[in-house]
């Protein structure tokens, strides 16, 4: 009743209604915080404190809502609440059905661990960021809007069922993106788990749904996406359905879609607006045709009254353009949103030395953008706090056990340990847990200093190799064999 009552407010009462209610949370807090934090394992009371502080509706009940309003469905067929959960413990589309995973499977057993405030076993990717204390770039945020609501069924769907897409962006891999996996095997796998009984358990809970999310790979070259569209337009007009495309692909299919469904959304991947850096940046890609159908979508959400973002990776490629990406969203009323790139190594900011990522922040913090409208404010937001984002980075690389040089005889197992865990966490967060076990077996071993040794100084490739096409047993017998 008082979010049917809320989505009638003007907005100027809406922004009144987030401010009074913020207030009275914050002021319920103060009075409540160390019996709130009483329960909490995995972050500091300074953390918990500091994070519940910045929260847009001010301190809530639980530190995350995405298990309780979300499903993301992942290309590996496991089921999470968000992009950043999944691992070899989530629930199987092939095992389990929608029902079972959403009320009794894995999202529930998050459910449990967020209770107690634990983000360490699922939520690594988060629980990082916030003791980073970069709070405003956490994927939390995302799911605070659904803190209100009642629903027993999810809001939000995620949807990554394949990663069939024309481009081989150079800060993408084999996971969402075709071209690059046909490029190093000769091989299009697509989708491999989501079968017919997926769409029609579909049914149930599509009336439910707010808001439906498509990635890839590219959504307008996936097949099953297409009859995702029709069951909502079917059953839940109403629903929003918000698109990441590359703006690399149009035909009539999309065009009709755009006129059949006035509740579409758009992400636009868009990392350069320099012709010869965005196509080095997005390999196959084409710029004008990619901005031409940008302005198609532009011009589609400015009629039917939607909302269109441009997507930015941040990377060493393209820092030099950041804040021109912000005039450019600034200048077609639309909004941008960044990416947290970690991978791969040498194009992510987080690893620069100190002195270059110092001065990136320099140049960035020169640009002063205008706040007069709500996207402006929201590009500014976000600008500001992707800087946050660079100075906290900047921070961890002085730290000496962060450093690339530090010679491996200085390291003891427990830094190894903790190097290899950092390298999970925000390459593969999805097999943390399963590292963490690894590396306690490993501890019991003889020899464990020459093995953690030898595994610090496998390549990515092959570590990672590893980790994924191996079980602890398996990886455990490799270990006795090294000498």
């Amino acid at each position: 009743m008082i979010n049917k009552l809320y989505s009638l407010f003007p907005p100027f009462l809406k922004r009144f209604a987030i401010f009074f209610h913020r207030t009275l949370r914050l002021f319920y807090f103060n009075l409540t915080k160390k019996k709130s934090y009483k329960n909490c394992s995995s972050i500091s009371q300074k953390v918990f404190e500091e994070f519940n502080k910045s929260r847009p509706y001010g301190p809530l009940k639980k530190i995350c809502y995405a298990p309780f309003s979300s499903m993301f469905f992942s290309r590996h067929g496991l089921v999470a609440p968000c992009y950043a959960t999944y691992n070899e413990n989530s629930s199987h589309i092939s095992n389990n059905s929608i029902k079972d995973i959403w009320f009794s499977g894995s999202i529930n057993e998050i459910r449990k661990q967020h209770s107690r405030c634990d983000l360490s076993t699922s939520c690594a990717f988060c629980e990082n960021i916030l003791n980073s204390n970069s709070y405003k770039s956490a994927l939390i945020n995302k799911y605070e809007h659904y803190a209100f609501s009642k629903s027993k069924y999810p809001k939000i769907m995620e949807f990554e069922l394949s990663n069939k897409c024309n481009l081989a962006c150079i800060m993408c891999d084999t996971n969402l993106s075709s071209s690059i996996e046909k490029g190093k095997n000769q091989n299009f796998t697509g989708n491999l788990f989501y079968k017919e009984s997926f769409f029609d358990e579909l049914r149930e809970f599509i009336p439910h749904l707010q808001l439906a999310e498509f990635t890839g790979g590219d959504p307008f070259m996936i097949e099953e996406y297409y009859k995702i569209w029709d069951i909502i337009m079917e059953l839940n007009p109403k629903c929003r359905i918000l698109i990441t495309t590359n703006a690399n692909t149009m035909n009539p299919r999309i065009e009709r879609l755009m006129n059949m469904h006035k509740n579409l959304y758009f992400n636009i991947s868009i990392d350069s607006l320099q012709k010869e850096n965005y196509e080095k940046i997005r390999i196959n890609g084409n710029f004008e045709y990619a901005m031409k159908n940008t302005q198609k979508f532009i011009d589609y959400c400015k009629k039917h009254k939607t909302h269109l973002n441009i997507l930015v990776c941040p990377l060493t490629k393209n820092a030099h353009e950041l804040g021109d990406l912000v005039n450019f969203a600034n200048k077609n009323k639309i909004c941008v949103f960044y990416h947290t790139v970690v991978k791969p190594k040498e194009l992510s900011l987080k690893y620069l030395p100190t002195e270059d990522l110092n001065k990136i922040v320099d140049e960035l913090s020169i640009y002063k953008f205008p706040s007069k409208t709500k996207n402006q404010r929201t590009n500014k937001h976000n600008f500001e706090n992707l800087i946050e984002l660079l100075k906290s980075w900047s921070k961890e690389n002085e730290l000496d056990i962060k450093h690339d040089n530090i010679e491996e005889k200085t390291l003891s197992e427990t830094e190894i340990i903790n190097l290899l865990k950092l390298k999970v966490n925000e390459t593969k967060p999805e097999f943390f847990k399963k590292f963490d076990n690894f590396s306690q077996e490993v501890l019991q071993l003889p020899n464990k200093d020459i093995i953690l040794k030898k595994i610090y100084n496998f390549s990515d490739e092959i570590f990672f190799e590893y980790l994924e096409n191996k079980n602890i047993d398996e990886l455990i017998e490799i270990c006795k064999t090294i000498k």
